[in-house]
């Protein structure tokens, strides 16, 4: 099933999430997802592998290296909070859409 355009920063803010509450591998994150979506989004290794290394090079996150599993950083939880700031935004600019078109 072909995954709907979802909002800028969505997947980021996602990963710094779940991140946020035990640390995990790339491919952990990608199982985690698609679990959580029931399958209606499931995102690449080309999408979560290089947002994981922008990330890391931000200092938002860092790889504890006997597993390479991810942790967030202090700086990164800074910025989860700002994005969970936006993604609330979107979220009422959606419902409003909906409530508009009685969706």
């Amino acid at each position: 099933m072909k995954t709907a355009h979802l909002p800028k920063g969505l997947l980021e803010f996602y990963i710094l999430s779940l991140l946020s509450t035990y640390p995990a591998k790339g491919i952990e994150l990608i199982e985690t997802i698609r679990k959580k979506t029931n399958g209606m989004w499931s995102p690449s290794p080309g999408s979560i592998y290089p947002l994981l290394r922008k990330l890391e090079s931000e200092g938002l996150i860092y790889s504890v290296s006997s597993d390479n599993r991810y942790v967030v950083t202090e700086k990164g939880k800074q910025k989860l909070e700002e994005l969970k700031a936006e993604m609330i935004k979107i979220n009422e600019i959606i419902n409003s859409i909906l409530r508009e078109f009685k969706i």
